[in-house]
């Protein structure tokens, strides 16, 4: 009766990947087996970012294509990902059933992190937006990665780069001298809002493995009300924390940068340099500078 059930186990997984990976008994040879490792790119070192160690804590999706004519290989159900899960000892398949084997030529794997059913991917990886992590809205951690023109291996390593900007703390500081100091005067912060980032939207994965926003209508910029806790700062308290990611969640935010750093494309916005000149008549808010407004 077990050899029975065996065999029902082979076939079901043959059904999706090659019968000649399970052998007489059943069983199936994991020796030709697509299957994964997979890092964090360097930690921030800040509360809330995903570690080698605590990614483990939770499952992430990968899909593959064939290099040669760039078609989706390695998925399941409507090109959604398979799901790869943390056994104690290595990354395996959280369903065996989508287990897939190498075929005679390398592949192209595009990944994210944690695991989630919303992700959508494209029959082919030829051209454009290939993985599309929709409605993210930077409470968390969002990680992807891409490894091209992988041959057959034990284990595809899949480094993964974080897609969001953090920041890490915002202090106020009331200075040390000067006409400010000398007044008396004490500052309440009632919030801090960057105008004009992002913290909503949808992560696009081209080709080439880099990541890219679009961002949501209408725009929600990285902010924190401190209205019932408010940060003061006078002659004898002259410093407050605004934000601080050893306690809070909301340091993510979209990257602002214009050429992919670290796989990331960012929204093509700069830092006000603080001049009026530099506005062109307009206000802060109706330009593309990024600053703090207390």
């Amino acid at each position: 009766m077990k050899k029975i059930l065996f065999i029902a186990l082979g076939a079901l997984l043959a059904a999706s990947s090659c019968t000649s990976e399970v052998n007489d008994e059943g069983f199936i040879d994991k020796a030709n087996a697509i299957s994964f490792n997979a890092y964090p790119n360097k930690s921030r070192a800040v509360s809330g970012d995903v570690t080698s160690d605590n990614m483990k804590n939770d499952n992430f999706g990968v899909v593959g294509y064939t290099h040669n004519d760039n078609k989706i290989y390695l998925y399941t159900g409507s090109y959604a990902a398979v799901n790869q899960t943390w056994d104690g000892d290595s990354w395996e398949y959280a369903n065996m059933a989508d287990l897939k084997f190498w075929p005679n030529n390398a592949m192209d794997f595009y990944a994210y992190f944690p695991f989630s059913d919303n992700v959508t991917f494209t029959a082919t990886n030829n051209s454009g937006n290939v993985m599309t992590i929709p409605d993210v809205d930077c409470t968390y951690d969002v990680l992807f990665a891409y490894a091209g023109s992988q041959d057959k291996q034990t284990r595809v390593p899949l480094t993964f780069n974080h897609a969001f900007a953090k920041m890490k703390s915002l202090q106020i500081e009331m200075p040390a001298n000067g006409m400010l100091y000398k007044s008396g005067c004490q500052i309440e912060v009632k919030n801090v809002e960057f105008i004009n980032t992002s913290t909503k939207g949808t992560i696009n994965v081209d080709k080439d493995g880099v990541a890219s926003y679009t961002v949501a209508s209408p725009n929600i910029t990285l902010s924190k009300d401190l209205s019932s806790s408010l940060v003061t700062v006078n002659k004898t308290a002259n410093q407050g924390t605004l934000i601080n990611n050893g306690t809070d969640a909301k340091g993510y935010f979209f990257a602002t940068n214009n050429d992919a750093v670290n796989y990331v494309k960012g929204t093509v916005k700069t830092m006000w340099d603080g001049k009026k000149l530099s506005l062109s008549g307009s206000t802060l808010s109706g330009s593309d500078f990024v600053c703090l407004k207390l």
